[in-house]
């Protein structure tokens, strides 16, 4: 077997690679290259000459995956997978900002979790300080996640 021709079909699986995700390519590549080397390896009788082989493949496949890289980069974004943008990261869902500084009553006792009712809107909230009965009045304090954080508020004759 030609240990050149193992050595390209190689660099294309690896290639392949970065469009075809699942490492079953890479992989694959990966196997043939190896395997050219040991075919030259077997096939060379000077040491250096081997050391040369391993020297280009090596030099061929981080040219290769330079490529990949930057045609990844340089293709359309319409046809791209590649994105450019910012990317912060994705958030799935959130609390309610402009609900902080509001009060509402509790729909479900907060165990510390459950929901509140504020202006007609039911949201999810944990509460500060443990349980909270429902049917108490709240004021929203911050957000955690998708929750809103709320503390119970006292009202004349009720105990901290």
């Amino acid at each position: 077997m030609n240990p050149y021709l193992l050595w390209l079909i190689g660099l294309v699986l690896v290639i392949l690679e970065f469009y075809l995700p699942g490492a079953i390519m890479g992989v694959a590549g990966g196997l043939l290259i190896f395997i050219s080397i040991l075919i030259f390896a077997q096939e060379s009788a000077s040491g250096l000459a081997t050391f040369l082989y391993i020297l280009g493949v090596i030099s061929s496949i981080a040219l290769a995956i330079r490529f990949a890289i930057w045609k990844i980069r340089h293709t359309k974004p319409d046809y791209s997978i590649y994105s450019d943008n910012d990317q912060e990261g994705y958030v799935a869902s959130g609390y309610d900002k402009t609900a902080i500084g509001k009060t509402g009553t509790v729909l479900s006792d907060l165990k510390p979790g459950g929901y509140i009712l504020i202006e007609g809107r039911q949201h999810q909230a944990l509460s500060q300080s443990g349980y909270i009965v429902k049917g108490s009045q709240v004021k929203v304090i911050g957000g955690e996640g998708e929750s809103l954080i709320v503390k119970i508020l006292l009202t004349e004759g009720s105990r901290p």
